[in-house]
């Protein structure tokens, strides 16, 4: 439950290799986006919610970096009949850029964004995830 949740928002979420060509538009994405909203709503973001399990995601980050890679930290919270557990999101891999379309590939699969102006925004099925540098 907590993987397919973390696969929802990331979104971790996400190999094969990507271009390896750079320009100066590459450059400018690189850094690290910070999780700000998930479906237009701000963290913490409740993913599933019963009467005996909440499921959150607490923060999550995306950096890319210049050779076309990127790693994921973040960490979820869930309560499960009154008892707290936190768990961390890891995940890395490469992208692929085109213009401001990014798609961010791992051995767990890949998304599809937009990258430019300090933000990245995932979006997979019915989620949309937006990150801010």
């Amino acid at each position: 439950m907590r993987r397919l949740a973390a696969l929802l928002v990331l979104v971790t979420v996400l190999g094969c290799g990507g271009d390896s060509s750079t320009s100066p538009k590459d450059t400018a994405v690189t850094g690290t986006y910070n999780l700000k909203t998930v479906n237009r709503i701000p963290l913490p973001f409740i993913v599933l919610q019963s009467d005996s399990v909440k499921f959150e995601i607490l923060n999550d980050a995306f950096t890319l970096k210049e050779d076309k890679t990127w790693s994921e930290s973040g960490l979820t919270r869930t309560t499960y009949a009154g008892e707290v557990t936190t768990d961390p999101i890891t995940d890395s891999g490469t992208y692929v850029l085109s213009g401001t379309n990014i798609t961010l590939i791992s051995t767990n699969g890949s998304v599809d964004g937009t990258v430019g102006g300090g933000t990245l925004t995932l979006v997979n099925d019915a989620v949309a995830a937006v990150y801010q540098k």
